[in-house]
């Protein structure tokens, strides 16, 4: 974090602050309140309209926004940057995003007071909140790049820049396994940024981490925007409390107020190449070489007498220069390179590794299924056929109704002979014969002498029962229903989801999970389909089974793919290769990947030959051989030289200048 103190304060305050990203930005105005702090007034979002290049427009355009809604004109401003913007061995903005800082706050005459790595502003935020020292992993998510940063008792721990990719498990695998093997990681895991987390908190909670990560699951909070911006604010209205208190500052404090190339309450803009009187630095190491030679003879060099003393010192001089320049004179250069951007969007085949793993699982559930049981009515009834003319002939399973529409089946065939006498006063003929009841229940055991119709008959054939028909019941009981067994799987499935062990990801694999299932091999249920029971039990066996690729093997094809369109001068390597996967599928023993594959190809340089170019430069020429020679235009550059004399000049020996090279 880099937040000077501040200027004398007016009367009413307005504050600016900047909020930086990878391709968007936000704009906020503060409003210092009486107590001191800051209040949140107005802000605008922002989208890069050509990456860094047009941020001054960009800011610029926003900007005019807000001073419209708000009526004023505001210059003091704090920038606020995701950390993979900064460089964390200098401990500042990295060169070429410092640069367009610089240029912005020059071109829209702001007074930059300082910037404020985000990470920091929210564990200022959530220890304020929560009243207790922060522990956990907060996760700082940008378009490309990912941030970890891992608090112990309030204290940053360990903090990882890496570059994201779209599996996010993948990633903090990654990012966490160095360190990991160095402390305990936290239980705890916050996600932030401006877009929605939902899906990538939701993986990272259904990822079965081993204990090698974590000793308990860990809990994933995410963090709103606005949470964010009130982390931002409250910091830096902290510091805003905090400027009363100053009363002067010595020469070590005004370094430190030194940010972004100016001082606060300075003229804002880039530092001249050549500083007052750094011009004459180069002349101030000749003249000493001068002096040096000054020691030697002039006449009569063979002749020593009286001057050996003098010699001997120049000669210790210049071993001693030598032996500086030869053990102790370093620089470290790192050089922005420029880059080539490559977009394609295309299908890879490419061979995977299937992994499985499965486990035995067991649950009950109360059965859900009603069903109705008992007995049918019984007994006898006897058939009267009043018909003088024939014999009657009822067939098994002929339905006889009761006057209550209750119906009975003959359990036997029976046959009733014609009635005898004559028509004024036929005597019927009987015949007896069986019935039972066409369902259950206690409604069909009927009293004795009840009449009957025959269903389909003349009133001609009539029955009656002489004795009650009887052992008719119901009742209701609980058997097993096709829910309850399909309640029973669906369970069990979403158990073994979770608690199936991890399979086996070898360092450099990704797994395929739009191809992974979950299935059951072995399934025994403890009573049947429709079968009675208050309770059904289910043990199975459910195996998880993954398709795993390797990530390297998918990155060398990729880079095979776009080589033909690198252009001559550059060059691409397949770390500078990212990829988003659209769509997998599997075709015989082959992964399809249809993938938006981005790479970056950085312009071919020879570091040997750029540092024989800069052997001994002084700093002031440095920047135009870059430029004008390798096309570079951002650079970093730390010398350590004890003789003050040389520490604005590159070593002299080329072993001592170590050269990094870095894409844009």
């Amino acid at each position: 974090m880099k937040i000077p103190f501040f200027s004398k304060k007016e009367q009413k305050e307005f504050y600016l602050g900047i909020f930086l990203k990878e391709d968007q930005g936000v704009i906020m105005t503060f409003l210092k309140t009486k107590d001191g702090g800051l209040e949140l007034v107005d802000r605008e979002k922002f989208t890069y309209t050509n990456s860094w290049e047009n941020l001054t427009d960009d800011v610029d355009e926003a900007l005019y926004r807000l001073e419209k809604n708000l009526d004023t004109e505001i210059k003091k401003t704090v920038v606020f940057v995701y950390s993979h913007l900064v460089d964390e061995k200098i401990g500042d903005i990295k060169p070429v995003y410092l640069q367009k800082i610089k240029q912005l706050v020059k071109a829209l005459e702001l007074q930059a007071m300082g910037y404020v790595e985000c990470f920091e502003a929210i564990s200022f935020y959530l220890e304020k909140n929560e009243q207790i020292s922060l522990t956990a992993i907060l996760i700082e998510i940008d378009k490309t790049q990912l941030g970890i940063f891992v608090y112990k008792s309030g204290k940053i721990d360990s903090r990882k820049i890496l570059a994201r990719t779209d599996n996010i498990i993948a990633d903090l695998s990654e990012g966490l396994e160095e360190i990991k093997k160095k402390t305990i990681l936290p239980a705890r895991i916050i996600l932030y940024d401006s877009g929605n987390l939902d899906d990538t908190a939701t993986k990272i909670l259904s990822h079965r981490w081993s204990s090698d990560f974590f000793v308990q699951i860990p809990k994933v909070d995410i963090l709103s925007e606005d949470e964010v911006i009130n982390g931002l604010m409250g910091i830096f209205g902290e510091q805003i409390k905090n400027q009363t208190q100053v009363k002067k500052e010595d020469n070590k404090e005004r370094e430190k107020r030194e940010t972004l190339g100016f001082f606060l309450n300075e003229d804002v803009g880039e530092k001249p190449e050549n500083p007052p009187g750094g011009g004459k630095k180069e002349n101030k190491f000749k003249g000493a070489l001068d002096k040096l030679m000054a020691f030697l003879p002039k006449k009569n060099p063979i002749n020593f007498s009286g001057k050996i003393l003098p010699i001997i010192g120049v000669l210790i001089i210049i071993i001693s220069f030598f032996i500086n320049e030869y053990f102790f004179h370093k620089a470290e250069l790192t050089v922005y390179l420029p880059t080539q951007k490559l977009e394609k969007t295309t299908k890879i085949e490419i061979n995977y590794r299937v992994s499985s793993a499965s486990a035995d699982f067991s649950e009950t559930i109360n059965t859900s299924g009603k069903q109705e049981v008992g007995d049918k009515a019984r007994g006898q009834v006897t058939i009267y056929n009043s018909n003088l003319s024939s014999t009657e002939t009822l067939a098994q399973k002929t339905l006889i109704v009761s006057p209550n529409n209750l119906k009975f089946v003959l359990e036997s065939e029976v046959k009733i002979a014609s009635a005898t006498g004559d028509a004024s006063s036929p005597l019927p003929s009987t015949a007896k014969v069986s019935v039972v009841a066409g369902e259950i229940g206690e409604e069909y055991n009927l009293t004795a002498n009840t009449k009957f119709t025959i269903e389909g008959k003349s009133k001609n054939l009539l029955a009656k029962n002489e004795t009650a028909l009887t052992g008719g019941s119901k009742k209701q009981i609980q058997t097993v229903a096709k829910k309850d067994q399909e309640n029973l799987l669906d369970t069990i499935l979403n158990k073994a989801k979770k608690e199936i062990p991890s399979i086996k990801v070898l360092p450099d694999e990704i797994a395929a999970s739009s191809l992974s299932r979950v299935d059951f091999s072995k399934t025994d249920f403890s009573k049947e389909l429709g079968e009675e029971s208050n309770k059904l039990s289910l043990k199975a066996t459910v195996a998880a089974t993954h398709f795993l690729y390797d990530k390297n093997s998918f990155t060398d094809k990729a880079l095979v793919l776009l080589k033909p369109e690198v252009e001559k001068e550059y060059q691409l390597e397949k770390e500078n290769i990212s990829y988003t996967v659209n769509k997998i599928d599997k075709k015989d023993n082959q992964l399809i990947i249809d993938a938006k594959i981005k790479a970056k190809a950085v312009i071919k340089v020879s570091g040997t030959e750029i540092k024989k170019a800069v052997l001994g430069k002084n700093q002031s020429k440095l920047k135009e051989i870059l430029k004008s020679q390798y096309k570079i235009d951002g650079y970093n550059l730390t010398i350590k030289e004890p003789l003050p004399l040389l520490k604005n000049y590159l070593p002299f020996f080329l072993k001592n200048i170590i050269l990094k090279n870095s894409s844009l």
